[in-house]
């Protein structure tokens, strides 16, 4: 009879899951001492529009507030053009004039802070055309929500999705009928990705505008946003990985990033 090593080899896959599964409680030491350093959120893009550079400063608490920084001096250049950016509100950066960025063009964030100069640069990267989005209904419900965007996986493609969800006009003091989701496709497969932690689920109406904005990701832009739901989305999960640094492309000790990305925009209206 060959019943048990059948059985003893699933008994051990099962023990090997339950180790992988437990969760042990970590304190983690923070640095009350840790200097706040400049924090970029900047994505350029080849549309023609108001663009925007969100400063901020970094925390050493979890819990602690964000601090928007008011007093920087931020342009972008290019070999032709030098953009001004003028506060807009608390840590937004906005171009005086509209623009978008062309092909086959170098573009250089400058940001004066403090006396101190931080600079990175980028490329316009290349924008694959949409994916059909699939959806999947709600027994017993007029209700709807997203199974996919586009591919988790793609070899030569990597982008970020950004759906934006509206079932009414909300009142002053409601956003319940608006919801924003991110989605991503990377070039690299990772068992967090494969395995992720359970998330709340958004539910919304047939008759729902929804407004799909894809941006193309180069290789830089695309390992950054991996780090980033590595550390926040796909935490959680069965197959946790140790936390790192997430990587930045700003110079002087900066954190964030700089990005120049082709954009597609969609509306429907889902039925």
């Amino acid at each position: 009879m060959r019943t048990k090593p059948l059985f003893f080899w699933i008994v051990g896959l099962l023990l090997l899951l339950t180790t992988f599964a437990c969760e042990e409680a970590v304190n983690w030491e923070l640095d009350g001492q840790t200097i706040s350093k400049l924090a970029v959120d900047a994505i350029i893009t080849n549309e023609i529009t108001n663009q925007e550079v969100h400063l901020s400063l970094s925390t050493s608490d979890m819990n602690e507030p964000v601090v928007q920084v008011t007093d920087a001096k931020v342009r972008v250049l290019s070999i032709r053009d030098t953009f001004l950016f003028e506060l807009a509100s608390p840590g937004l950066y906005r171009s005086a004039i509209p623009f978008g960025a062309e092909k086959n063009t170098t573009y250089r964030l400058d940001v004066l802070w403090e006396g101190e100069r931080y600079t990175a640069t980028s490329r316009l990267s290349k924008v694959f055309p949409f994916e059909e989005i699939k959806f999947r209904e709600i027994r017993d419900t007029d209700s709807l929500e997203i199974v996919s965007v586009g591919p988790r996986y793609h070899p030569i493609e990597q982008a970020m999705y950004e759906i934006d969800l509206d079932w009414g006009i909300p009142l002053a003091s409601d956003s319940t009928r608006q919801a924003k989701m991110f989605f991503y496709t990377f070039n690299t497969v990772d068992i967090n990705e494969l395995v992720p932690p359970g998330k709340e689920r958004v539910l919304f109406p047939k008759g729902t505008l929804l407004i799909e904005t894809k941006y193309g990701l180069d290789e830089a832009f695309g390992a950054f946003l991996r780090a980033v739901v590595m550390e926040t989305e796909w935490q959680g999960g069965v197959f946790d990985e140790a936390s790192s640094s997430v990587p930045t492309n700003i110079s002087n000790g900066g954190l964030g990033f700089f990005s120049v990305c082709g954009i597609r925009r969609d509306t429907m209206i889902v039925r």
